[in-house]
């Protein structure tokens, strides 16, 4: 305990439990509780003292709290005094309140004699100890005698001696109307007497934002996926966001629930629960809290072997539930808290293990065991809390939880969860019970319950007599891991592993695992080789593994670029692997590979072993890679949750790119493009994919662009340049190709896009993906301005020959809107109508460039009033979707036709020339190319904004001269307001 005073204070010596973080990081969130601070602070000097009571369950940030409201004290000049809980000292009346109060009591001496005597008795050796009003009273007059207001930080109230706690409630009822301000905190307990008149404000869980900020402060956890974990088990709680992680370890108990282990602080901040038990209750908790089965049947008859008593275990689980560690419910519940937020236990509890019917384990029927009424036979047990449940764990010596496991492998009646107890205290090879412990990492592992799956591996490899199957179980546990976003912990395994002792079917995992760790895609295109050489090998033995290496293999190929030796190797091996012709793994790695072989839109049947959400996993990456997005956009958001519900948090971004490449053409606003872009790239970032990282970055680039932010998209352009050529993928450099081109085409400059755009088809040899059909539309939209029609339709002949009637909707659209803005003179007007032809609404951004398109075509055969219909639409559509540039464009395209855009801020010139007066000399064509003109445009790059050529607009610009009275760009641009 200590005492601080004067402007350097910072409250409580001690960094208490919650996110108060290192000295001067000051607090996250908690907004309520610093009004409230600000508040009483502000109170103090003009209407007097008050009482703010925090309380709180362990860990949720009351000491926080504490120090912020100190600090704050101290940076306006209030006199802060603070005192805490110390256990040594519990026993000393008055102990604390001492503490609190010793830089003042020099200044007893200024106090009247009664109160002073008081003081005297209280903290001079009396011989009795003052009453607790009495002795609040003499401390009110005792801190009237110091200078300027003073504020009382009083840290867990509830564990202080009690003469010193009585007397500080006290305080609290009588500091109204003096100088003395009083910040209480103490743990949340049904029942406890509250502080007079206090302003009381309880502190709950973080929310999320918050939560994931105090975890990146703490910097425990090195990944996205660690991250999710620790969000999940700590449900909030300040301390343990602080606290929590998997550690660089092997998984202890705590794994067997689905928890992460509690460190000695997190454990600590339970301690005095536990400490306040009888023996046989805390036996009764820690079996409770070690044991993978939650039915109180089980708990009791464990516990009784360890007490030798089925009374006594009785009764102390009776005082466990009356202290409200643990509740009992009758039967299993799905509401189960015991493992935290993440149902983590639900691997341990499903029927698929009870009905491992040959993870039999003989367990002995003890009389004592036996003696358990069968009342409680299907009751279970949970905690409230699930904090609490491994920092009882991290109380409890090893010596004792082995002795327990002991005792809980002979109780159990299911036999699955009785191996994982005999395992943890089996001390030599046992391949029967490593392949009863294999048997827990089968099925569905939601959330938490990977670190089930990830233990009980371990645990298995650790058993296993045979060198080779031990590693095989390893690397088991090194693909979950990898598959899960947990880099470290398969890499952990594979560092245990000897290459030189596996065989065909170890060698081939392991080259699995090295495809599922950071840094995995760089290397040479003589990997694709190396990966379909190893899935034919262990086709046989294990066709999904041979499907996982195969679809990685054309994974690779792709964002390499690969040659036409390595695709047929592709395509060859697929073809062998297949389970059919309508096989959704065999069309996948046919998509990415060459996406124009994918046969018409049918029922791809799942391939034999494949999950139903790896199944609309694949679905979903062929029809995304054929520019199929109706088909695609349901699969993807069914697939995005599932992998979020399944904890598979590495593959999220290969859902969410795609899920912003959606987006971009099908959705009505761009906002939620760029927050899947934004999201894939920072979990990409955060579980070791940089190229995934890239893709997502390149997506920005091409939203920010359409949206008219063109040095933006210059910026992740050169960053997925540069990410290119560090990760030897040259695929992605046409998403920076896009990205740049649609900049250029946003600014005026159609002859340098078209160039850019007109690159992606210039190797007829490598297959035309999603990028190449993207920039058709783009391509085909600068080619007039850019005089290149003649190029862009042999470019758009040629693509439209390689897909013949196959193609997706979207991709019938933009051949359909190219046509019609290459057409001869005679035909475009027809093509422009079917290109709008009913059904073009679903693609907001393609409907607007048809639409402005066919306007501007109207328009420049002077067919004025016929353009204003869908240059309005084109205008309207790009408002919404947050085009900016090409609404401008299209709304000065409408201004020339004499209609006011909509949302128009065009303004009126400043200058000597008025509005009206400008309309009247000038029709809406010359004044839009006035003031163009005006902003120091040459004729050229007016031309191309306005689809007119160079000499159209200087013959405008020859007639705008003489009607404003200027002669020059100089003075037009001073006369409108732009010089």
């Amino acid at each position: 305990m200590s005492a601080h005073i004067g402007p350097d204070v910072t409250g409580p010596d001690r960094i208490g439990p919650g996110n108060a973080g290192p000295e001067g990081a000051g607090l996250i969130g908690r907004d309520r509780e610093r009004e409230r601070v600000a508040a009483l602070l502000a109170a103090l000097p003009r209407d007097g003292g008050q009482v703010l009571h925090l309380s709180g369950a362990p860990g949720t940030g009351r000491t926080a709290v504490l120090r912020h409201a100190a600090a704050r004290a101290a940076e306006q000049g209030v006199r802060v005094l603070s005192t805490a809980w110390a256990p040594a000292e519990r026993a000393w009346p008055l102990a604390a309140l001492n503490h609190l109060l010793r830089p003042a009591l020099p200044q007893a001496t200024g106090v009247p004699d009664r109160e002073r005597a008081v003081l005297d008795t209280a903290f001079g050796g009396g011989p009795a100890t003052p009453a607790p009003a009495e002795l609040a009273a003499a401390v009110l007059r005792l801190l009237d005698t110091l200078p300027g207001p003073v504020l009382l930080c009083v840290d867990d109230l509830d564990r202080l001696d009690p003469a010193s706690r009585d007397t500080l409630r006290a305080v609290a009822g009588l500091c109204g109307g003096t100088r003395v301000g009083l910040i209480v905190t103490e743990r949340t307990v049904s029942g406890a007497p509250p502080c007079p008149h206090p302003q009381t404000v309880t502190l709950g869980r973080l929310p999320d934002p918050q939560a994931r900020a105090l975890v990146a402060r703490a910097g425990r956890v090195t990944g996205y996926a660690e991250e999710q974990l620790v969000l999940a088990v700590a449900r909030g709680n300040p301390l343990a966001l602080t606290e929590l992680s998997l550690g660089d370890g092997p998984l202890g108990d705590t794994a067997c629930f689905g928890m992460l282990p509690a460190t000695p602080r997190l454990a600590e901040a339970y301690a005095e629960d536990r400490q306040a038990l009888s023996a046989p209750a805390r036996t009764v908790l820690l079996t409770a809290a070690l044991s993978a089965s939650p039915v109180t049947r089980d708990i009791l008859a464990a516990s009784a072997l360890l007490l030798d008593s089925a009374d006594a275990a009785r009764d102390g689980l009776a005082e466990v539930v009356a202290r409200g560690l643990v509740v009992e419910s009758p039967g299993p519940t799905d509401a189960d808290e015991n493992a935290g937020a993440m149902e983590a236990v639900g691997t341990l509890r499903t029927g698929e293990v009870e009905a491992v019917g040959t993870l039999h384990t003989g367990v002995a029927d003890t009389g004592t065991a036996g003696a358990v009424d069968a009342e409680v036979a299907a009751d279970h047990l949970r905690f409230p809390d699930p904090l609490v449940r491994p920092a009882v764990l991290g109380l409890e010596s090893t010596a004792r939880r082995m002795t327990a496991h002991a005792a809980l492998g002979q109780s159990i009646g299911s036999p699955a969860h009785a191996a994982w107890h005999a395992a943890r205290c089996a001390v030599g090879p046992d391949e029967e019970l490593a392949r009863r412990l294999e048997s827990l990492a089968a099925g569905p592992r939601p959330g938490g319950a990977v670190l089930v799956a990830l233990a009980a591996l371990e645990g298995a490899a650790r058993l296993s007599p045979d060198p080779e199957r031990g590693a095989a179980r390893l690397l088991r546990a090194a693909e979950l891991a990898g598959e899960r976003g947990l880099a470290d912990q398969a890499l952990r395994y594979v560092r245990q592993i000897d290459p030189t002792g596996l065989g065909t079917l170890g060698r081939a995992l392991l080259l699995r695992v090295y495809d599922l760790l950071p840094g995995s895609g760089t290397g040479g295109r003589e990997r694709i080789a190396e990966l379909c050489e190893a899935a034919r090998e262990v086709a046989a033995q294990d066709p999904a593994l041979a499907r996982k290496l195969l679809l990685a293999a054309a994974r690779r190929g792709r964002w390499q670029q690969c040659g036409p030796d390595e695709r047929h190797l592709l395509l060859r091996t697929a073809g062998e692997l297949r389970a059919g012709p309508r096989d959704a793994w065999y069309l996948t790695v046919t998509a990415l590979t060459d996406p124009l072989r994918v046969p018409g839109p049918a029922d791809p049947r799942p391939a034999p072993g494949v999950s139903g959400a790896d199944h609309r996993s694949l679905l979903s990456q062929a029809a995304t890679l054929t520019l199929d997005f109706e088909r695609a956009a349901p699969l993807l958001e069914e697939t995005e949750a599932a992998l979020r519900a399944e904890g598979r948090y590495r593959q999220l971004p290969l859902i969410l790119v795609p899920r912003a490449m959606c987006r971009i053409w099908l959705g009505g606003e761009w906002h939620t493009a760029r927050a899947l872009a934004e999201e894939a790239r920072t979990i990409a970032d955060r579980t070791g994919q940089p190229d995934w990282a890239a893709r997502a970055t390149g997506m920005l680039g091409i939203l920010e662009a359409l949206r008219g932010e063109h040095d933006r998209s210059l910026e992740y352009a050169a960053e997925v340049e540069e990410s290119s050529l560090r990760l030897g993928q040259n695929r992605q450099l046409s998403l920076a190709v896009l990205a740049r081109a649609l900049t250029a085409s946003g600014t005026g400059r159609y002859a340098e896009a078209y160039d850019r755009l007109r690159s992606l088809f210039t190797d007829p040899a490598t297959p035309y993906a999603f990028e190449q059909f993207w920039g058709l539309a783009f391509l085909a939209e600068a080619a007039p301005p850019a005089g290149e029609q003649a190029d862009a339709r042999t470019v758009v002949d040629h693509v439209a020959s390689l897909t013949g009637e196959r193609c997706a909707p979207l991709l019938r659209r933009i051949l359909a809107y190219a046509d019609a803005v290459l057409a001869p003179e005679g035909e475009a007007e027809a093509r422009y109508r079917r290109a709008l032809r009913p059904g073009i609404e679903v693609w907001p951004l393609l409907h607007g460039m048809t639409a402005f398109g066919y306007g501007a075509w109207l328009r420049r055969r002077r067919r004025v009033t016929d353009s204003r219909t869908p240059l309005a639409t084109a205008e309207s559509v790009f408002r919404t979707l947050g085009a900016s540039s090409r609404a401008a464009q299209t709304a000065s395209e409408l201004r020339a036709t004499g209609w006011a855009a909509e949302g128009d801020s065009a303004g009126t010139p400043a200058g000597d020339a008025s509005g009206s007066d400008l309309t009247r000399v000038l029709s809406p064509q010359q004044l839009t190319i006035a003031r163009l003109a005006a902003r120091g445009l040459t004729n050229r790059a007016i031309g191309e904004q306005l689809r007119l050529s160079p000499r159209t607009v200087a013959s405008h610009l020859y007639q705008i001269f003489p009607k404003l009275g200027v002669s020059s760009r100089a003075q037009l641009a001073a006369l409108m307001g732009t010089g």
